[in-house]
């Protein structure tokens, strides 16, 4: 529950401090004292949006504290914030400055705006035409149905097979992805084996077709080259063999007429039959000379594909076959077996129908409890001057529910509709309520519900908008109902609804020193009685009024 408020330089307010208590505690005081600024403060620290014009005159900033005590709603959030509560106490603190930046505590811990929101909103329900009010939001309507109905285990049970329900479908498609990729794997790597299993590189390979290819290149000067020899050596007039012949009979008169010589007869004979053994082989060489430009085409053919392969695989030529050979040992060791992912498609299948069952029957139940809250909502209605209002429940659901439409809450999707007079089409809560009626509605719920507690402390700001008498009478009374089980904030201008509080605080405005101020008390005894009896009678205190205000109390007090 909220145990105190703490404000400083916010509009008003220089500085203020409030302690609260449990049950059901009532502000009071003129219009335009002040009461719904310190409405405003609370709504600060508690994460709505900073309004710079609000920061007091003179002032850089504007801080409310709020300390709440039993903030066990709260321990989840906090420990996800890594939030220590000591005592199961809970610190929330804002400043605002005029700049429209702010900064947000909770027990001394820097926190976002957003989590500040969100610890608030387990605390602290408040209702009044410019706060965030529990009612207007949809999401909560299904959980009050499911409140009523005693469905809230139940739903948080489904909630954990829906979940679950999840996850195995994130764990197929993990494993389809990863039988996909592992597939696209064994698909290139059978084409690159093919690939390279076709080509059928083998080591040194590449230096033989180069040398190949030079050759077929240079075939028609090679046998230019070779013809040439020939006819030098041995088929013209003047060849070489032509020559040594002439020069071996002159060597051969010439040692006829000197015997050293004689011998040297056998060097011209040697070099003839050298020159002659050379000529044959150039014939033979020449004739064997191949003009293949059919067979040229295949080695750059050749060529090119080995070419194109290093660079797509990044290796040498050379190093082709060891990598084909890779390939093949890898290519038998990746697996896919497909037996786990229908397996688990079959849990799923399997999951999907139990869950559309037990979404179907949630629904069911539902349907049953959404009557019975309608009915007991408006005998609430009627007590608290909404007698012409209906609320209906209106509970979607798909005409043909489908496992994979569903969503954590089941097939329904729940929304309060709302009129406010006979003949008017209901129309969602969130657009036709007004403040007044929203915190009606809101204790009406709250008389209903009282075995669910929503948040520990609740605020009503203008619930007694456009009532009195009778109803101001029932107000006061369910109010007083509520704070027994939950902390209640309500300001009010009626005494019919003060006059049950348990504790009572006056807010007043003064001038001084040509400052306006505002000021909060807590009223006791004769004070109290003072302040009920100006509420029924205005400015004007007489001894019936005072008789009356006493009156008004003591029947309150047998009341509860």
């Amino acid at each position: 529950m909220l145990a105190e408020l703490r404000i400083k330089d916010y509009a008003l307010i220089d500085k203020l401090t409030v302690e609260f208590c449990p049950g059901l505690n009532v502000l009071t005081g003129e219009t335009g004292a002040g009461k719904s600024i310190i409405i405003g403060a609370l709504s600060l620290v508690l994460g709505e949006r900073p309004d710079v014009t609000m920061v007091r005159t003179g002032a850089e900033n504007a801080q409310v504290e709020a300390r709440f005590e039993a903030a066990k709603s709260t321990a989840s959030d906090c420990q996800k914030l890594g939030i220590e509560i000591a005592d199961d106490a809970l610190i929330l603190r804002r400043r605002a400055g005029r700049s429209g930046k702010s900064t947000a505590y909770a027990n001394d811990s820097t926190v976002t705006v957003n989590a500040l929101r969100r610890l608030g909103d387990r605390l602290v329900d408040l209702h009044g035409q410019h706060q965030h009010q529990f009612l207007l939001k949809p999401e909560v309507h299904l959980g009050i149905l499911d409140s009523y109905a005693r469905l809230t285990d139940e739903r948080n049970r489904f909630a954990q097979e829906h979940q679950q329900l999840l996850a195995a479908r994130k764990e197929l498609a993990g494993l389809k992805k990863e039988l996909a990729e592992r597939r696209e794997h064994l698909e290139l790597t059978e084409y690159q084996l093919k690939e390279l299993s076709d080509a059928k590189v083998e080591p040194g390979e590449v230096i033989n077709l180069k040398k190949e290819k030079e050759l077929l290149e240079s075939a028609e000067q090679r046998y230019t080259l070779a013809r040439s020899l020939e006819e030098l050596i041995s088929e013209r007039e003047g060849s070489i063999t032509e020559l040594l012949a002439t020069a071996a009979k002159k060597l051969e008169e010439l040692g006829r007429l000197d015997k050293g010589l004689k011998e040297r007869h056998k060097t011209l004979a040697d070099a003839q039959n050298m020159l002659d053994d050379l000529w044959r082989e150039l014939i033979s060489y020449r004739e064997a000379i191949q003009f293949s430009p059919g067979r040229l085409e295949e080695v750059n053919a050749r060529l090119f594909l080995i070419e194109k392969l290093e660079r797509k695989y990044r290796v040498t030529a050379d190093e082709l076959p060891e990598l084909e050979a890779r390939l093949r040992a890898e290519l038998d060791s990746i697996e896919l077996d497909e037996s786990k992912c229908e397996d688990l498609s079959r849990d799923i299948e399997n999951q999907k129908s139990k869950l559309l069952k037990h979404a179907e029957s949630l629904s069911t139940k539902r349907q049953r409890a959404k009557k019975q809250l309608e009915t007991k909502l408006a005998t609430e209605f009627a007590a608290l001057g909404l007698g012409k209002a209906k609320l209906a429940v209106e509970i979607i659901r798909p005409a043909q529910p489908d496992a994979d439409a569903l969503t954590p809450n089941g097939i329904d999707t729940v929304e309060f509709l709302f009129t406010a007079n006979p003949g008017e089409e209901l129309r969602p809560l969130r657009k036709v309520a007004s403040g007044g009626e929203l915190s009606r509605i809101m204790l009406a719920l709250k008389n209903v519900l009282t075995r669910i507690e929503l948040v520990p402390s609740m605020v009503f700001d203008e619930i007694d908008v456009g009532i009195g008498g009778r109803v101001a009478e029932a107000v006061g009374k369910r109010l007083s109902r509520l704070g027994r089980t939950q902390q209640v904030i309500c300001i009010t201008h009626l005494p019919q609804i003060a006059k049950y509080a348990d504790r009572h605080f006056l807010v007043t405005k003064s001038t001084r020193g040509g400052r306006t101020f505002t000021f909060i008390r807590k009223l006791e005894d004769e004070a109290r009685v003072e302040e009920l009896t100006r509420m029924v009678a205005g400015t004007s205190v007489t001894k019936t009024g005072l008789a009356h205000a006493r009156e008004m109390l003591k029947k309150a007090e047998r009341g509860r």
